[in-house]
């Protein structure tokens, strides 16, 4: 090759506005030759064929060049001062789209093989036809802009990826909180929600109000029938369920129980939903067991209340009865004193003075009986005559007085104590009732009552043979309404009904005197059931008495 002169230096320029995008769509080439004529050739063949054209005579002046602008097409001679090679390396490492054809006078196949390997895009042998030339060039913009456009549509699809992932990012997050809200409002609602799959009947998801409801752990339900909770209340529902259309249900009373465990009733909706692209069953149950327990305890309360108003009515009127029997039976005792005085033989008047007698004693204790019951003023009360006078009453029950063998054992050493009489003898004869009550099937029947002192307290003991008390229903037995009897009205014949009131109502009358209570039970052997009365606080003079009556010093 021929050294440039100091002319050949100096780039031939063709154009001087040349866009300084990252990739140029301008038809522009650059020539590099250090010979002149070759590059003036060059710039000849192509300007005519609309390209714009920079030549240069050196490596140095063609980074200059390339610095400042884009080039699709560069025309390079293989043989220039330096290294083309490395010129075609490093410049394909920088502008990989721009395609570069060699120009060489010596076409062996060493050389072409060396430029295609280290990226040419072809090469042009010298000399060559203007038209292989300009077609060569052409082919070879052709190929850059096809670069270009891959790589526009390469960063366009990435942008476009970029989009789709924040978009989806941003909606899966929108969903995730979604779903969490709608998953607290679904867990944390009052109400007990089962989602069911309408084929099966099979549970696909419930919140924690319907685990508590049926008490247990949620996921243990999961894909178990809804009929393992209800039976058969909503079968036709399944049933009608399986019709096309919105639908709804509404039960007000539907019971839930779980492997026999204790029941719930709830008001029910029912309804067609949506639930991961699945038409489901939305059970809502609404826990009703509390105010249908108090419905029923208000109707138990209401006909107890009836009940004692009838009692009430009755001693009423049992103590006007026993008030007017009181002169016709003056008279009859009068007449027969009269008689046995005029008459002294006729022996058999003194069976007629006996009864009257007897019958005035019982009117007496009748009178006096209801006086007591109507006193709510605290009084000095004897726990032994209470007790005599009591039981005495109860043999108006005949299945008492006949049938079962009574057993009285009263110490004498008892004091009296300082309290209303009604209520100690409503909670004994509570006692003694639920005694009775608990020998109604049993063969033999025997009943002990006792009071004694022991341990600084007055023991009042009730002993049955009854059915006895299981330790399971021990630890119930003083709750409301609780009974192991059934529920008045509810009972078969003359078996015994209970309303759940008797003990509690005990516990509630003896509590301000400090009572506590020692049971002993075995089932079918019998009942041991104690009243304990805590000396110091209750015996009459000491105490609440004397605070009452202002007389403690």
């Amino acid at each position: 090759m021929n050294e440039p002169d100091n002319a050949a230096l100096s780039p031939v320029s063709v154009t001087s506005n040349a866009s300084k995008t990252s990739y140029s769509r301008s038809r522009r080439i650059l020539v590099i030759d250090d010979e002149q004529i070759v590059c003036q050739l060059v710039q000849g063949f192509l300007s005519t064929d609309g390209w714009e054209v920079e030549a240069v005579q050196t490596l140095e002046h063609a980074w200059e060049l390339i610095e400042s602008r884009r080039f699709p097409v560069v025309l390079c001679d293989v043989h220039l001062p330096g290294s083309s090679t490395e010129f075609l390396q490093l410049y394909k490492t920088r502008f990989p789209h721009s395609q570069t054809i060699m120009f060489t006078g010596d076409p062996t196949v060493n050389t072409v093989r060396e430029a295609l390997q280290f990226g040419a895009y072809d090469y042009v042998p010298k000399p060559c036809r203007r038209d292989d030339l300009i077609r060569i060039v052409q082919r070879a913009f052709d190929k850059y802009l096809l670069l270009c456009e891959q790589e526009r549509l390469r960063a366009e699809n990435e942008s476009y990826r970029r989009q789709l992932e924040e978009l989806v990012e941003k909606r899966t997050e929108q969903l995730r909180e979604s779903e969490l809200r709608y998953r607290a409002l679904f867990n944390r609602a009052v109400d007990a929600i089962f989602l069911v799959d309408i084929p099966s009947g099979t549970i696909s998801d419930l919140n924690m109000a319907a685990a508590r409801m049926v008490d247990n752990r949620g996921t243990d339900l999961i894909n178990r029938s809804i009929h393992d909770l209800v039976g058969d209340q909503l079968s036709s529902v399944m049933q009608e369920a399986q019709e096309p259309g919105h639908r709804e249900w509404r039960f007000e009373h539907m019971v839930f129980s779980l492997n026999g465990s204790s029941n719930r009733v709830a008001q029910v909706a029912v309804g067609k939903v949506e639930f991961n692209g699945q038409t489901c069953l939305q059970v809502v149950a609404r826990d009703i067991t509390a105010h249908v327990q108090l419905t029923e305890r208000s109707e138990l309360i209401e006909r107890e209340l009836q009940n004692e108003q009838r009692l009430a009515a009755i001693g009423l009127l049992a103590s006007g009865i026993a008030h007017n029997i009181n002169s016709p039976l003056m008279g009859i005792y009068g007449a027969a004193q009269l008689i046995k005085m005029k008459y002294p033989d006729i022996t058999d008047i003194d069976g007629v003075i006996t009864q009257v007698e007897r019958i005035n004693g019982i009117v007496r204790n009748l009178m006096w009986k209801s006086r007591q019951e109507q006193e709510t003023q605290k009084q000095e009360i004897s726990l032994n005559q209470l007790l005599q006078e009591e039981l005495k009453f109860l043999e108006a029950d005949l299945e008492f007085k006949h049938n079962v063998r009574k057993h009285y054992a009263f110490a004498d050493e008892i004091p009296a104590i300082w309290g209303r009489y009604s209520d100690f003898s409503q909670s004994i004869m509570n006692v003694v009732r639920n005694a009775l009550d608990s020998m109604h099937a049993c063969e033999s029947k025997e009943i002990a009552v006792s009071t004694e002192i022991a341990d600084d307290a007055i023991r009042i003991t009730v002993k049955d043979s009854g059915c006895g008390i299981s330790s399971e229903d021990r630890d119930k037995i003083f709750l409301p309404f609780y009974t192991t009897k059934p529920v008045v009205g509810n009972g078969k014949g003359r078996e015994p009904t209970g309303t759940g009131l008797g003990l509690s109502t005990v516990q509630k009358l003896l509590a301000p005197y400090g009572a506590y209570y020692d049971i002993h039970s075995e089932i079918n052997r019998g009942t041991t059931f104690t009243i304990c009365l805590p000396l110091a606080a209750n015996i009459a003079g000491l105490g609440e008495r004397d605070l009452e009556k202002g007389t403690c010093e």
